[in-house]
């Protein structure tokens, strides 16, 4: 049932925003010793509004050789419907309406990805990665091309639809902008029969989890499933995989209007956090972006029926899946007459799962965009109709939407810290001014502890009377408790030492010997003169920290460094040789093919060029006649002109591609220089301080951007010189011909004495033209998996260095559905039936 007039144009509505009645004056009460002990409350997050605005709607029409031309025509922006009138001539009553005119943002008819792309999407996805939440969404009867606007041919990377450009846009403004950190994540869910599935989880472990519940936070995510797998992405290859992956384990059945239908409503979901590197701010911007692929609104007498006389049976689970749609679609069309009237005080989000996620997409916090996909064929006008409608009350919906700063928990931590140490700076002062400079606060350090070591051991060797004077002022708290820690470690020291020296003198006497005082010292770690013996006995001088070494032997003697000297020069005199017998054998190699002397040697003898001085005979010389004083001189030239040319082209283009190589390799060096500092960084910041980017990492990261820039923009070159090449080589290889037909013509004419039987110069030609096409050599033969996959990787990065992502994640998505074709079927059929 409509709920609107029909044809009725879509407007913004005015908001209703009556002047609050003045608050009377209160008086503000005192704060409260607890609230004062608290502290001041926790920011709340900063808004950055960009106002209210109605959400945006682009109609598609499915591309068809049966379109309706005279029923359904476009103007423009707007889209006017005119049915057949099937009302009988001799009716009474006649009240259906035959004229619907319908205004919208925009009107696609017969447009390619990147325009559907271009048009809107791409404001959109910017926005999300600026702070601003985003919606995509696709709506539409079944079989009118939603999946292919959202998704596109994955087999294709020029027919990729929405979501893999949103994501090869998204890492192109993360790779851009190196002075923010970015954190991307991805959770991808179908809402199937009503109930939430996770198509990032492995659907055929037991223990996959299926119920899920919508949570709201309202200061940060906004409307998110519980409890749904978001799995961190670092690069487009990495989430295509996710999307690929998540995709195969949608659930789709076959009908009549469509092979390949989906059964389910998919929302894939892009998660942006940005914070700076420079480490000065608390503050992070969250946002995220949503890609809705809603299933198709259909009608069982049409998706079901054989198309024959009589009527095939019902299939349940169909049946049960299109009742479930089309519900869901009921509720979400109820959301949007309820926003879109003025003064509603309640909207039934939560009437269906699908209202209930779209929550802050349909009147909240974000900037949506719908594509009503139309099947602009008279046997579908009352659908096409029933979309429209739709689209157009989805125009008066208003969004507020802005941008949300949160804090960091953690960085306010630190921040808390650093104003503790400020505060324990002031007590420091304090006691200072008060005169006890010797109060510490702060863990004692190793050299601290050391120096209370000592001061216990005066206190220990001090005689009866001087302990007072040895153990010294006791300034706080925590030097006594750290003076009875360290006198602890004492302790137990001496109680080891003792355990050990009973034991080893327990093992001497059975042994029938006896231990000395240096044995003692040995065990004790004692002086020479603590353990009773001769000082001069041991080696290096006594020092105050550190332990004995005990006593070496009579015998021992410094190792001598003359053999060690003699095998290093025997060995650089042995590596010498070496190199010199490789480089004389490299040196003494034969005359290059490419040298004068070899073709000298073996090159062909100068012939004669007047033609009283040569025999026609000789098809050789007879051809040389041709192209230099006869018919041919003005073909000869102009194949002349074509080598020359190609020959530039070659030398440009091997200039172009080790010009491409250079910065190939200046762009991995940066890399890994980039990545050592990050390994260094992480490493100091090993308990947990601020991820701080410094200096030199920042200049790193900035001229890493830049030679990206140079890297594509010479590979731009090299195809438009690779494509410049492959038509002068055709050129070249024309001309040789035509310069090889017209000699035979005129060889054949009276010139030679025999006509041309022979296909040696045909041969010649032909071998030449596969030399300028650029044959592969022999040695270039690619037999290994491994190999063969680097020449796929070369050739789509030639094509497009941007593809090269969306074809690994095109493999990747291949092998798993060969791999998991079994299991795959196998979840579907347990989501279906069960």
């Amino acid at each position: 049932t409509d709920l609107t007039q029909h044809g009725r144009t879509a407007e913004a509505l005015p908001l209703d925003c009556p002047n609050p009645s003045p608050a009377a004056p209160t008086r503000r009460r005192a704060p409260s010793l607890s609230e004062r002990l608290r502290g001041p409350p926790p920011p709340l997050p900063i808004r950055h509004t960009m106002g209210r605005q109605t959400i945006k709607v682009c109609v598609r029409t499915r591309p068809t050789a049966n379109y309706a031309q005279e029923e359904l025509m476009i103007d423009k922006n707007a889209i006017t419907v005119m049915p057949a009138d099937d009302t009988p001539e001799d009716s009474v009553l006649h009240n259906k309406q035959n004229n619907f005119k319908f205004n919208f943002h925009h009107v696609l008819h017969n447009a390619g990805q990147d325009t559907v792309y271009e048009t809107l999407a791409r404001d959109c996805v910017q926005g999300a990665v600026d702070g601003i939440n985003g919606t995509i969404m696709t709506y539409g009867q079944t079989g009118s091309g939603k999946t292919f606007t959202m998704m596109g041919d994955t087999q294709n990377y020029q027919h990729r639809g929405i979501a893999p450009r949103a994501l090869s846009h998204i890492f192109q403004e993360v790779a851009m902008r190196i002075e923010t950190q970015f954190t991307i994540s991805c959770s991808y869910m179908e809402i199937y029969n009503e109930r939430i599935f996770d198509l990032l989880a492995d659907m055929s472990a037991p223990e996959a989890r299926t119920e899920y519940t919508i949570a709201e936070e309202k200061p940060g995510r906004g409307t998110f499933v519980r409890g749904l797998t978001e799995t961190v992405v670092t690069s487009e290859t990495e989430a295509l995989n996710l999307l690929f992956s998540g995709e195969l384990s949608r659930t789709t059945a076959p009908h009549k209007l469509n092979k390949r239908s989906n059964r389910s409503h998919s929302i894939f979901t892009i998660y942006v956090q940005q914070r700076s590197r420079s480490g000065v701010s608390e503050r992070v911007i969250t946002s995220k972006m949503n890609l809705v692929d809603l299933a198709g609104s259909e009608r069982l007498k049409k998706t079901l029926e054989s198309g024959g006389p009589v009527a095939a049976p019902l299939d349940d689970t169909l049946k049960k899946e299109s009742m479930c749609i089309n519900q869901s679609l009921t509720y979400l069309e109820q959301c949007v007459v309820a926003l879109s009237r003025k003064g509603t005080a309640h909207v039934p989000y939560r009437q269906t799962k699908l209202t209930n996620v779209l929550k802050d997409s349909l009147g909240g916090n974000c900037n949506t965009l719908m594509f009503s996909c139309i099947w602009g064929e008279s046997a579908h006008l009352e659908e096409t109709i029933s979309t429209l409608r739709l689209a157009q009350r989805m125009m008066r919906v208003q969004n507020d939407a802005a941008t949300i700063t949160v804090t960091d928990p953690v960085k306010m931590v630190k921040k808390q810290e650093r104003v503790i140490k400020e505060l324990k700076q002031e007590l420091l002062m304090h006691d200072a001014l008060s005169d006890r400079s010797g109060v510490v606060y702060d863990e004692y350090t190793p050299e601290q502890k050391e120096s209370l070591r000592k001061q216990l051991d005066k206190f220990l060797a001090a005689e009866e009377g001087g302990e007072d004077e040895a153990l010294g002022e006791f300034h706080s708290v925590r030097q006594m408790r750290e003076i009875c820690k360290v006198f602890k470690g004492m302790f137990q020291e001496q109680a080891e030492q003792t355990r050990r020296l009973v034991t080893a003198a327990s093992t001497m006497e059975g042994l029938g010997g006896t231990m000395g005082a240096t044995d003692m010292a040995g065990l004790t770690g004692l002086g020479a003169t603590e353990a009773g013996g001769d000082e001069s006995k041991f080696v290096g001088d006594a020092d105050d920290a550190g332990f004995g070494l005990g006593l070496a032997a009579d015998t021992a003697r410094p190792m001598t460094t003359e053999a060690g000297a003699a095998g290093s020069r025997l060995g650089s005199r042995a590596e010498a040789k070496e190199s010199k017998g490789e480089s004389g054998s490299m040196m003494g190699g034969g005359v290059s093919f490419d040298s004068p002397m070899a073709e000298a040697k073996g090159g062909p003898s100068t012939m004669a060029s007047s033609p009283g001085m040569v025999d026609m005979s000789d098809r050789d010389q007879a051809y040389q006649v041709f192209i230099r004083n006869g018919a041919g001189r003005g073909q000869s030239d102009d194949l002349v002109d074509c080598k020359a040319r190609l020959k530039e082209l070659r030398n440009r283009y091997k200039a172009c591609a080790n010009s491409i190589n250079a910065s190939k390799g200046e762009i991995d060096d940066l890399g890994d220089a980039i990545q050592e500092k990050k390994i260094a960084r992480e490493r100091l910041n090993a308990d947990g301080d601020e991820d701080i980017v410094d200096e030199e990492e920042f200049r790193l990261m900035k001229r890493q951007r830049e030679a990206k820039k140079v890297y594509r923009t010479a590979y731009q070159d090299l195809a438009g010189l690779k494509a410049d090449l492959e038509a002068t080589a055709k050129e070249t290889d024309a001309c040789k011909f035509a310069l090889l037909n017209a000699f035979e013509d005129w060889y054949a004419g009276g010139a030679g004495t025999s006509a041309f039987a022979g296909t040696g110069m045909l041969d010649t030609m032909a071998g030449s033209m596969g030399s300028s096409m650029g044959a592969s050599h022999p040695d270039d033969k690619l037999d290994d998996q491994e190999q063969f996959d680097k020449m796929e990787i070369d050739r789509v990065v030639s094509q497009d260095p941007d593809a090269l992502a969306f074809f690994q994640a095109q493999k990747t998505k291949r092998a798993n559905a060969t791999q998991n074709h079994v299991a795959i079927k196998q979840a579907q059929k347990n989501k279906r039936y069960h």
